[in-house]
């Protein structure tokens, strides 16, 4: 089988691509910079998802195609391309991809669509409300994807926590584990006491390739997270247990939190905005039975093996 992995040089897409080779895929990568690794089975296009030819060359003689490619604030600070990546892109993508004659269409959406808060535990079928741009952007990259099941595209959507593990970026949760390896304090919102479920990036590449093998997976929208989610205290001691220092933990009251970010935020100072702020002081949990039973997909690592393999690859203090 060959498949299309879109955003193959970005984090999700470089450890998606790697797994593809891994199961004797031939793949094809498609991003605006290059993947960098060389394989017998692995060919990419160098180019913008949000242009048509070039979504038609890449999906020509595909047989799936993964689409991960995606713009986030954090990277990505112009809301327009952001939007043009995540919506004109998806559908530039779909229509190449139903014109090429894809069999399977593969799209990473997010939890984001739910919004804060949500019901706990949250499943696919609760209202979607999302706050935040990039959330927007998933929800009409969903109903895309919808408008060509019902042409007949055979399309799986996922909706993952977020993604953690080996090759992580986000720049809020290396800095976090930077701090905590130099035995710096770490400011825990709410006292820490809440759980945010993750989900591994290595367990996300596996619900997407049993979803190529299965065809119950066929118009079906899945949450991707953990299970025994951990609490962010626990999280954090553990961080600081692998780093051999001790915990310097502080903890700030809820209002206290929201006010200070809100001000920051204002003065484009905050790491975090609001909308984060709050899933932090929330229990954030999401149900993934759907994925179990439909694919008997199973999360192999919790949140804090997770963190671990990551905090593992940081450069440590001298």
């Amino acid at each position: 089988m060959r498949i299309l992995i879109t955003g193959s040089s970005g984090y999700l897409g470089r450890q998606a691509v790697r797994a593809a080779l891994e199961r004797g895929f031939e793949v094809r990568g498609f991003d605006r910079r290059p993947f960098g690794g060389e394989h017998k089975s692995f060919q990419e296009r160098i180019a913008d998802i949000t242009d048509l030819e070039s979504a038609r060359a890449a999906a020509r003689g595909c047989d799936a195609v993964l689409h991960l490619a995606a713009a986030l604030a954090q990277f990505e600070p112009d809301r327009e391309r952001m939007r043009r990546v995540n919506v004109t892109g998806t559908a530039r993508l779909l229509s190449a991809a139903f014109d090429q004659g894809v069999e399977k269409f593969v799209f990473i959406s997010s939890v984001e669509v739910y919004g804060t808060p949500v019901p706990v535990p949250c499943r696919e079928d609760a209202p979607l409300n999302p706050i935040s741009p990039y959330g927007r952007d998933k929800v009409e990259g969903e109903a895309l994807c919808r408008g060509y099941l019902e042409r007949g595209m055979d399309v799986t959507v996922f909706r993952p926590t977020t993604i953690n593990g080996p090759g992580q970026n986000e720049p809020f949760l290396l800095a976090q584990m930077r701090a905590i390896a130099s035995g710096k304090a770490t400011i825990l919102p709410g006292g820490g006491r809440t759980k945010l479920q993750m989900v591994d990036v290595r367990d996300v590449c596996e619900a997407m390739f049993l979803a190529l093998e299965s065809p119950g997976s066929r118009g079906a929208v899945m949450n991707l997270g953990s299970d025994d989610v951990p609490t962010l205290r626990e999280v954090a001691l553990a961080l600081y247990a692998r780093a051999g220092v001790k915990p310097r933990l502080i903890e700030v009251n809820a209002t206290l939190a929201r006010f200070a970010v809100k001000w920051l935020s204002a003065l484009k100072l905050s790491p975090l905005a609001p909308q984060h702020l709050e899933i932090a002081l929330r229990d954030h949990l999401f149900d993934n039975g759907l994925a179990k039973r439909l694919l008997s997909w199973q999360p192999r690592r919790t949140d804090i093996e997770s963190a671990l393999d990551v905090f593992e690859s940081l450069e440590r203090p001298h």
